[in-house]
């Protein structure tokens, strides 16, 4: 439904291209393909327009400042990045090559490599762009509602959800803080959606990786512990160390980095459990999960006052 209009606002703004795809279902995100190369144009509701502006301008800050990053197309004569698309706008970038992580996996040389890449992207990121996501209080307060366990996990106990709601209302508190200035913090422009399939891997020599973040749809403001526990929920033990040490060669970490971090990765598992849930085929890994969420609630909601401090 939208190729049409997508192609006409690629040609009024005058990008050069051959072919225009879907690359997922729903529309929402191309691969435009022409004589200059590939490009994404990503398309957004109008109601997200400020969201996706604010993108754009950490994007082209990242670039800037010699991050690896989807690199933003400026349309010539244009005073900022979007094209009007349909009820929506677009934001066009260059289509980053490399290999998906998720092909290649993990390792101690490449888990250490994001952790500098998440560091770097964290400092350039500069002041908060206007209009642009906020992972805040309210975001976490409203985790539960998005979980939509029930119909994810049927066998969920009622002090089951208890324990979730309890803990993540706690999470909550952590967060505010870090917000505040509190532990965990600062707040900076996150990428929010670190996993495998979102990291290329586009240099390798020896141990020397060079990786580059994509997929940039859930990028916002969030405390920088929270933007490493989406992070660090594929990473256990020696993979998660080298992700932290690789963060803290390029800027420090707080002292209570590792006190909180319970808060913050309770409130991601829940993040990413809402939003699987949304698909039925990934319901079984949600029920096989949810005990682990319900754990790590159940810690955050004994220590009481102190995971809030």
């Amino acid at each position: 439904m939208l190729r049409l209009p997508i192609r006409e606002a690629l040609e009024r703004a005058g990008l050069p291209f051959a072919s225009l795809e879907p690359v997922r279902p729903g529309g929402s995100l191309w691969r435009a393909v022409g004589p200059e190369g590939a490009w994404s144009v990503r398309w957004v509701p109008r109601s997200e327009a400020a969201a996706l502006a604010a993108t754009a301008l950490w994007l082209e800050r990242l670039e800037g400042a010699g991050v690896v990053a989807p690199r933003p197309w400026r349309p010539s004569g244009a005073a900022g990045h979007l094209l009007a698309v349909g009820d929506g706008v677009a934001l066009v970038t260059r289509w980053r090559r490399g290999t998906a992580v998720l092909e290649l996996g993990w390792d101690a040389a490449r888990a250490e490599a994001l952790g500098g890449l998440m560091a770097r992207t964290h400092l350039a990121g500069g002041d908060p762009p206007p209009g642009a996501r906020r992972y805040d209080g309210g975001w976490a307060r409203d985790a539960w509602r998005r979980l939509a366990i029930g119909r994810a996990v049927p066998a969920a106990t009622a002090d089951e959800c208890a324990t979730v709601r309890s803990g993540l209302e706690r999470a909550a508190e952590v967060l505010t803080a870090a917000w505040h200035g509190g532990a965990g913090g600062p707040v900076v422009m996150a990428h929010a959606d670190v996993h495998a399939g979102n990291v290329l891997e586009v240099a390798r020599v020896g141990e020397r990786v060079e990786l580059a973040l994509i997929d940039v749809d859930r990028a916002g403001l969030a405390p920088v512990a929270l933007d490493l526990a989406f992070a660090l929920l594929e990473h256990e033990d020696a993979n998660a160390w080298a992700l932290l040490r690789g963060y803290r060669r390029w800027r420090p970490l707080g002292h209570d980095f590792e006190r909180t971090s319970g808060a913050f990765r309770a409130l991601a598992m829940a993040d990413n459990l809402a939003f699987l849930g949304a698909f039925e085929h990934e319901h079984p890994y949600v029920a096989a999960v949810w005990p682990g969420l319900v754990a790590a609630c159940a810690a955050l909601a004994a220590g009481g006052a102190a995971a809030a401090g």
